[in-house]
């Protein structure tokens, strides 16, 4: 039986919590919240590394006439429930002007909170705090706190203020090159691929997050080394991989089995799913692309939502493809093998600008979306911005002590700050580097609900 109210309930509940863990909108003057640095550093005994490490940020934006807040402090638990427990950190704001710090307190890989371990039986839906609390103070007295958080469920839990909005319209966090992970631990050995990998987290703990988009670059391999010998691979499924240009990184049925569990476990999300180049063992080979195309509709089958442009070129409205129930969207990065099949959307524009510095990306990220022409194609409503810094063949070769992550680290604080203030209203997707970096995914789901307000006074 459904008790009459409930479900008004449920979502009343949802965006309390919410505004609870707010890092957009705080009305405390001022806001805080956490994120996961991209950087690492070694151990001196062992050949271990430590990474992962937490990150505090703050934006104290005051009337002139009200009080700064003074302090920050982290702890491990939320102080707004338990008064008894102590920091592990204090800052003094003064003695801190960038508005961030990284601590050297680890987060590592912990359990995911809500049942969302992959396997983990029952999951519960609405936003759900990892163990780090970050806090912030005036004179003793405590403002408001935020907490590293996932958030599974996101769409479906906003299903109220989202639903009417068309998805090419909605602010969709992404990862790019989102298969070029290492799961678990660093060792030092991995410093050497200080260039290949763009995550820490597979693709499973991406979406159980919040990131909708994957950024997928496939290769196709007939044959692999295997203890110093070329092993001709039987089972031909086993033959695609996930690559970081022309270097393979993660067997694609990795990243199809963790979109397939997450689908079938969060009921309500819309993943999207960007087959975007085939760097090696395609060219010239359509009978691949037909092979590849055979898994990916054995796999999800129902679940692949039909193209769809929807009203004015916009895509179809969240509370269209729920009522269809087809919420995976395949967009695929060869002409030639959509127009066989009537389930792949056409190839995504992805806004790639190029850039070695923050000025750079900022310049040309700011061109691409305030332009009056932003670059979504008439065949594919969905288009995303890739917002990461790329790293020119000198830098590999006279940088080594540089890479990705330390590329990521300069930009995805940035990232926070521009898409919040500047452009949240015109993006679509927004794809990073080392997505625990940043805020972006909070960012997305708070300009969203903005975005619904915005289209529910027009209407």
């Amino acid at each position: 039986m459904i008790i009459p109210g409930v479900e008004m309930i449920r979502s009343i509940v949802i965006f309390c919590l919410l505004t609870l863990h707010d890092p957009v909108s705080s009305n405390q003057c001022g806001k805080v919240w956490l994120t996961v640095s991209s950087l690492w550093r070694p151990v001196a005994i062992n050949n271990k590394v430590v990474d992962a490490e937490l990150e505090v940020n703050w934006d104290l934006d005051c009337p002139a006439n009200a009080g700064y807040p003074d302090s920050i402090k982290v702890f491990t638990a939320d102080p707004a429930h338990n008064k008894t427990i102590k920091p592990q950190l204090t800052l003094l704001l003064a003695e801190h002007p960038r508005g961030y710090y990284r601590t050297n307190i680890t987060v590592g890989r912990p359990p995911l909170p809500g049942g969302w371990d992959e396997g983990g039986g029952a999951t519960l839906p609405g936003p759900h705090c990892l163990k780090h609390h970050a806090a912030l103070y005036k004179n003793g007295e405590f403002l408001t706190s935020s907490c590293l958080q996932i958030w599974p469920t996101w769409m479906y839990d906003l299903r109220r203020q989202l639903g009417r909005l068309p998805i090419g319209t909605l602010m969709i966090p992404g990862t790019h090159n989102s298969g070029c992970y290492k799961h678990g631990d660093l060792t030092r050995r991995d410093a050497f691929q200080r260039y290949l990998l763009t995550q820490d987290r597979d693709v499973w703990t991406q979406l159980v997050h919040g990131i909708r988009y994957l950024d997928i670059r496939v290769g196709y391999y007939p044959s692999i080394p295997r203890n110093n010998t070329v092993v001709e691979e039987t089972n031909y499924v086993n033959r695609f991989w996930v690559n970081h240009d022309i270097i393979r990184i993660t067997p694609l049925m990795s990243i199809i089995k963790d979109v397939r569990n997450f689908l079938d476990v969060a009921r309500g999300e819309v993943v999207i799913l960007d087959f975007h180049r085939f760097p090696v063992g395609f060219e010239g080979r359509p009978s691949r692309h037909r092979r590849l195309a055979s898994i990916l509709h054995r796999e999800f089958g129902g679940l692949i939502l039909r193209p769809d442009r929807g009203v004015d070129g916009l895509g179809p409205t969240l509370n269209d493809i729920w009522t269809v129930g087809r919420r995976l969207v395949i967009c695929y990065g060869d002409q030639q093998t959509v127009n066989e099949y009537d389930w792949l959307w056409p190839p995504m524009t992805q806004a790639w600008g190029d850039q070695q510095t923050a000025e750079g990306l900022k310049n040309y990220l700011e061109r691409t979306i305030l332009g009056s022409k932003r670059p979504r194609t008439s065949q594919n409503p969905l288009w995303a911005v890739m917002a990461e810094l790329t790293p020119i063949p000198l830098d590999i070769m006279l940088k080594p002590s540089g890479g990705l992550r330390q590329m990521a680290d300069s930009i995805n604080r940035n990232l926070t700050v521009w898409f919040q203030d500047e452009w949240w209203k015109q993006t679509n997707i927004v794809a990073t580097d080392f997505f625990l970096g940043n805020n972006l995914i909070d960012i997305s789901i708070q300009s969203n609900i903005k975005k619904s307000n915005i289209a529910h006074w027009r209407l």
